[in-house]
């Protein structure tokens, strides 16, 4: 599956917003338990390095290509890349990076898979991939842990505007022994679910949400409030105004896609309750029956 050249600029847009530091910190201090009592700069000084950007495979073999998921695919050589991955020290501490941290940003939730089952796989490849990186043999205390965060811009009604963390937890079968959890806690899945509610919302969920779908409010406005709340500041706002509406384009487009879709699938609903059989129905909403079950069962 060939992207579009406009998916194509969304998903970098995307990359180049999420990967700023001021940014990616806000992330960090709504999504990743380590950082919640943070600052912003306490959580941009624990930003040491650069991210790694749509630059490192997730897979061992180039030969495994997502044709499900085309927002996976690599332009260049069809391999699946993580979108932003990067490695972050831990709050007051003097150690190197002890977190690996990985960024995805997802405009469609639906994609003939599990969402959050890719999101495990992707923690398991963040794992295994520390083998003689990060540590060798049998040191497997030198592992660090890795977050697999998830933005998704267009969520099933049910799940707009959540966050959800799915970790690694024991489970006693027998006896009543206790485990330290720093020898267990090494993986956690974030799933943030923006959608497009009017209901206000604060923190993490609305400064994605200033990013990623403008069309609420002017672009100064929310640059304002970006700046005044979440401390995301810019340099250049004519600039920043120009990527920030090309992503919020990309947002507003594929929801009005997946409206179109809605409203026929409605209409098919109401053609059937009338006694229409679902043939005419079909027909009449100009809709294949496949694509009628598919949304069908995904709602």
């Amino acid at each position: 599956m060939v992207k579009s050249e406009k998916a194509k600029l969304y998903d970098a847009k995307a990359k180049q917003l999420l990967s700023r530091k001021d940014i990616f910190a806000n992330i960090l201090k709504y999504a990743v338990r380590e950082f919640k009592d943070c600052t912003l700069d306490e959580i941009i000084a624990c930003l040491e390095g650069e991210p790694e950007i749509g630059n490192v495979p997730v897979d061992d073999s180039p030969e495994l290509i997502d044709a499900a998921g085309s927002e996976s695919v690599s332009e260049n050589d069809g391999i699946r890349s993580f979108d932003i991955k990067y490695k972050v020290k831990l709050p007051n501490s003097n150690e190197q990076a002890e977190l690996i941290v990985n960024l995805e940003s997802q405009n469609k939730y639906h994609n003939g898979y599990t969402l959050e089952k890719r999101g495990i796989y992707y923690l398991s490849r963040l794992i295994s991939s520390q083998y003689n990186v990060e540590f060798a043999n049998s040191n497997f205390d030198d592992m660090k842990k890795v977050y697999s965060i998830w933005i998704c811009t267009h969520a099933p009604k049910a799940l707009e505007n959540t966050i959800t963390e799915y970790s690694f937890q024991p489970t006693t079968i027998v006896g009543n022994g206790a485990v330290d959890k720093k020898k267990y806690d090494m993986m956690s899945l974030v799933m943030i679910n923006l959608g497009n509610s009017n209901k206000n919302y604060s923190g993490l969920i609305e400064m994605l949400d200033l990013l990623m779908n403008m069309r609420r409010i002017p672009a100064e406005k929310a640059m304002d409030i970006l700046e005044k709340d979440y401390g995301v500041k810019f340099k250049n706002r004519l600039k920043e105004v120009d990527d920030m509406c090309n992503l919020s384009q990309g947002f507003y487009d594929d929801g009005k896609a997946e409206g179109k879709m809605q409203a026929k699938v409605e209409m098919i609903d109401n053609l059937l309750a009338k006694g229409f059989k679902l043939s005419e129905a079909l027909e009449l909403a100009e809709l294949d029956e496949e694509a009628y079950n598919k949304f069908k069962a995904e709602k």
